[in-house]
């Protein structure tokens, strides 16, 4: 049986691999991400090949982000998905952004 506690606040990475680089699924993410009280924060890997997404919140919120983020909008097309949960770090506060892919 795992650890993981599916209302517990858990903190995940996920990276999505593919035609991503469209702006509109920054945007896309940010918003599923809020309107499901996840925090964190997304970026772009400015070349339109990989898309990170630090996210903290329950195990089925994540969970949920993840497919939706898998199905995307239409401008996108996701190849793989890379995700790694990350138990020793302490979960993010203050709401969900984007960062620019230059910082």
């Amino acid at each position: 049986m795992s650890d993981i506690n599916l209302n517990q606040s858990q903190t995940a990475s996920i990276t999505f691999y593919g035609d991503v680089g469209a702006q509109d699924f920054l945007d896309w993410i940010a918003h599923r991400a809020n309107k499901l009280g996840l925090v964190g924060w997304v970026k772009g890997n400015g070349q339109g090949k990989s898309v990170e997404v630090l996210v903290s919140g329950s195990v089925d919120l994540i969970d949920a982000m993840e497919l939706g983020c898998s199905l995307g909008p239409e401008s996108i097309w996701v190849e793989a998905i890379n995700r790694q949960m990350h138990n020793n770090y302490a979960p993010l506060e203050n709401g969900f952004k984007i960062i620019n892919s230059s910082s």
